[in-house]
């Protein structure tokens, strides 16, 4: 049995004043009292999107993207910052908070503050990038999730009801192992059900996600019988139940292709937890990514957690 790369540190979670991340600060903070952990509000001075206004097609992406940020440009986020901090002391005196403002863009200063703090998990709220935004430069939440070495959270969609389910995506492969770990965990600590979501893999006409391709295109890796897939996943299951066995589990059979079987699963749910494998650029360019799909349409908050080797 493995488990998701968590430290031990604080909650990281991305901070640039916008309403959705004033929104992931709450729930980062709220997660972090529950695990009496501390939380970090980073800034990163670059936007990995052009300016508004400007063509990606256009222009070259060393000139679309921003590649520095003067002091004059940071000293307002710098202040609107403080004074996150600031409310979060006098709302939350017995939480750690501490701020960290860093060159570079989303990904890397979330990732870097966060293995510099071994930090539980990172947390962000969610990008409105439009679709050919997102083929073109990719997005925040996409970016972090695949150079994360730890669990990262994107709070979106709405507010999850009062003791929703945690869903677990789940095929029984090594990658989703580790992020039942996680939902078991998470699950125990807000005492919620986890429903153990599979779905047989089927051939897909067209990419699973974002239809950038026109044309058939068939996923070319074999289904399995759903005996068989059960057998799988409740082998999986099995040694987290074992650990928390105060946790009601319900097994649930998606129907029809993955990401949006689980999309709708999220939509009374309190957290989605999938596995992220590191499949090539090629195959998520043509068949699309189920977590890069429930990061942009799940109903509820998502939580990734990229496998990691063991060993």
């Amino acid at each position: 049995m493995s488990a998701a790369q968590t430290g031990t540190g604080p909650v990281v979670t991305g901070f640039d004043g916008s309403p959705e991340a004033r929104r992931a600060v709450r729930w980062a903070v709220a997660e972090a009292k529950t695990r009496g952990l501390g939380l970090v509000l980073a800034y990163c001075t670059h936007d990995r999107l052009p300016p508004p206004g400007s063509d990606p097609v256009a222009t070259p992406l060393n000139e679309a993207v921003p590649q520095a940020a003067d002091e004059a440009a940071v000293e307002p986020a710098r202040r609107q910052l403080a004074s996150m901090a600031e409310a979060l002391k006098r709302s939350e005196p017995d939480l750690d908070v501490r701020t960290v403002v860093r060159g570079g863009t989303p990904e890397q200063v979330l990732t870097s503050v966060a293995d510099e703090a071994d930090a539980a998990m990172i947390v962000l709220g969610e990008s409105h990038s439009g679709l050919f935004t997102r083929a073109v430069l990719g997005s925040t939440e996409s970016e972090v999730t695949k150079t994360a070495g730890r669990p990262v959270v994107v709070v979106r969609g709405d507010e999850p009801p009062p003791g929703g389910p945690v869903i677990l995506g789940t095929d029984g492969s090594e990658h989703s192992a580790q992020a039942a770990g996680f939902a078991f965990d998470f699950a125990s600590r807000h005492r919620l059900t986890v429903h153990a979501v599979h779905v047989a893999r089927m051939p897909l006409w067209g990419p699973a996600s974002e239809p950038l391709l026109g044309g058939p295109v068939l996923d070319p890796a074999p289904g399995i019988p759903q005996e068989v897939a059960d057998e799988l996943v409740a082998r999986q299951l099995e040694p987290w139940r074992e650990r928390y066995p105060e946790v009601p589990v319900e097994l649930v059979h998606g129907v029809g292709p993955a990401a949006q079987a689980l999309t709708v699963q999220s939509s009374e749910a309190a957290l989605l937890v999938l596995g992220r494998s590191d499949h090539g650029d090629l195959r998520r360019l043509l068949l699309g990514s189920i977590s890069d799909d429930a990061l942009h349409h799940a109903h509820c908050p998502v939580a990734v957690v990229r496998a990691q080797p063991v060993g």
